[in-house]
């Protein structure tokens, strides 16, 4: 299978897990950034910030000339929001089939980065669509009648990195690893106006906080030092963003695959992945955030919820590098492979 990845190459990205893996897996791999034929000049920012998708077209011809290049049976888009609808269509004369993962929302953009209405018209141009939603896969099957293949988030940690961060001295307070916005900057005042600690590691966090009492603010963390914070605080925080409710994020397989111990929004998709009370704690209002969060700030040992969480993302094999496999079977029953 020749493969045609459209995504990011930064060593953060999310797609950097999958085409490691599915190059281990016969597939022939390369990889189509576009923020590399990109002018991020004032005027172009200005224009895409009004809707005008102008200074994207450099990069839809490049798609274009690679695809004719490289010949792809299958060209994998994440998320899109640089491409055309009308590049798309071209792709699929040319009898290529495109397929989509978007780890945002295509429907539910908050953020300038989760891009503009050209993600939500493409959703019917690919053939296949994974989603780390179920309830967004069955949107798209039964209003698009497009396949999709469900994509759970995972994690992708080396167990050297493991047996370094397991021994470190555990911090007795409420962490929270990730960017701040209103909702996440109103439960930490919550919690902190209750008297209980907490810390929050990222980017622009003292926009949103400023002197709070019990809180601490932290610059981001990456690497060994990500792993590290994640495992640990006692509690770690994980406060969805709107396109994630119902369903689950990245935070929720990398935490307890650390062995930290996870505090997250209830809901099914949760509850399948982890038992609560034995390998993460889920809540349903702000104030169970705030019982649950004393309740465990006030236990004596918690060992054993750290190893049930190991253990669980070990047993059940929450790794990206399953994650590609899913990925490589469904392609190639689209392919007829």
């Amino acid at each position: 299978m020749r493969l045609l990845l459209v995504g990011s190459t930064a060593p953060w990205a999310i797609e950097q897990y999958f085409t490691r893996y599915l190059q281990q897996m016969d597939v022939k791999l390369e990889v189509f950034d576009p923020s590399h034929h990109i002018d991020h000049s004032i005027f172009n920012r200005v224009l895409l910030r009004t809707g005008n998708l102008l200074p994207y077209s450099r990069t839809n011809a490049a798609l274009l000339r690679m695809a004719e290049r490289f010949k792809p049976d299958v060209v994998w888009v994440f998320k899109g929001i640089e491409l055309l609808p009308a590049t798309l269509m071209a792709l699929r004369n040319k009898g290529i089939k495109l397929a989509n993962y978007n780890p945002d929302h295509p429907f539910i953009r908050t953020f300038f980065s989760n891009g503009g209405k050209n993600v939500e018209d493409s959703v019917p141009l690919y053939d296949l669509h994974f989603c780390y939603s179920r309830d967004l896969a069955s949107r798209i099957e039964s209003d698009f009648n497009i396949r999709t293949a469900w994509l759970p988030f995972g994690y992708d940690m080396h167990p050297e990195i493991y047996e370094r961060i397991r021994c470190a001295e555990e911090i007795k307070r409420i962490g929270f690893v990730g960017n701040p916005d209103r909702t996440r900057a109103r439960i930490v005042r919550q919690l902190a106006d209750a008297g209980l600690p907490v810390d929050v590691y990222g980017h622009n966090w003292t926009r949103f906080l400023r002197g709070e009492r019990n809180v601490r603010v932290f610059d981001a963390v990456y690497g060994d030092q990500f792993w590290e914070k994640i495992r640990q605080y006692r509690v770690q925080l994980n406060i969805f963003r709107p396109h994630n409710a119902g369903s689950h994020n990245m935070r929720t397989f990398e935490v307890p695959a650390a062995g930290g111990i996870m505090l997250a929004p209830e809901n099914s998709e949760h509850t399948d992945f982890f038992k609560h009370g034995e390998e993460a704690f889920f809540y349903n209002s702000d104030a169970e955030i705030e019982q649950l969060s004393r309740n465990l700030l006030e236990m004596k040992e918690v060992g054993d919820l750290r190893e049930a969480a190991r253990l669980r993302s070990l047993e059940e094999d929450y790794s990206y590098s399953n994650r590609a496999a899913i990925v490589n079977r469904a392609l190639r029953e689209m392919l007829f492979l």
